[in-house]
Parts: structure tokens; C-alpha cells; sequence
């Protein structure tokens, strides 16, 4: 399935990082097709996939453990542990739905905080100094 490609909003408007994520989920690339063709070669011999399986998890739940060590050693904890469900999400779909779930309640924090901001740009515009 591919989607059409979209134009960014202008900078500023409070849609860049709904726009980024748009961008970022474009199937119509050439490493996506690279990749959907890697699948369906798997795809053809069970072995190969549960391989591929094996690898992937045991690279996804090394990552999240990682992740998990940073978050009190100085490193980028929290980002590393999404990445590594990110990861295992290419393979499971409990784990697919948990990341479309964090990414929607992302957005509607990154929305109101973008409303509050603007809000208050507003009262601190509006009140004489």
C-alpha cells in the first residue's frame, strides 16, 4: 500500500510535527519496496522467517533493555526504548497497535501544548506591559 506524498505545512503553523510524521510513514520509497520484496522472499521459506523472527525480536528486546539501562545511566533512555518497540513492532501486531496508540496520544499532547503556548502568547499580547 503506498500513500501519496504530502506537501508540508509552512513552519510554524503547529502541524510540523504532524507533517514529519506523515513523512516519515511514505511507503513509496525505493527502501520500502527494497524491504517488501526482502518479506516476501522470507515470506516463501518458513525456516528463513522464523529466523528472521528470532533475530528481530532478539534485536528489539535487546534494544528496550538497553533503553531501560539508560534510563538512570546518562543516555537517551526513553528514546531507545522506542526505538526498540519500534523495532518489534515490525514483527508484532500487539506491539504495532501500542505504537499507533502512543503516536495519537503524542499528537494530542503536542496540540494542546501548542494551543496553551498560543494561548498565553495571547494573554501576554493582549495585557499592557
Amino acid at each position: 500500500m503506498t500513500t501519496p506524498p504530502t506537501t508540508p505545512p509552512p513552519a510554524g503553523t503547529g502541524d510540523d510535527l504532524a507533517a514529519e510524521i506523515a513523512a516519515g510513514e511514505r511507503t513509496d520509497t525505493g527502501a520500502h519496496r527494497a524491504l517488501a520484496r526482502l518479506r516476501a522472499r522470507l515470506d516463501s521459506r518458513p525456516w528463513l522467517r522464523l529466523t528472521y523472527k528470532i533475530v528481530v525480536t532478539t534485536v528489539g528486546v535487546t534494544v528496550v533493555l538497553i533503553g531501560i539501562a539508560l534510563l538512570v545511566l546518562p543516555g537517551p533512555g526513553w528514546l531507545t526504548i522506542f526505538l526498540g518497540l519500534g523495532i518489534l513492532g515490525t514483527e508484532f501486531a500487539v506491539i504495532r497497535r501500542f505504537n499507533g496508540r502512543f503516536k495519537a496520544l503524542v499528537l494530542r499532547w503536542w496540540h494542546a501544548w501548542r494551543e496553551r503556548r498560543a494561548a498565553r502568547a495571547a494573554r501576554k499580547g493582549a495585557t499592557p506591559a
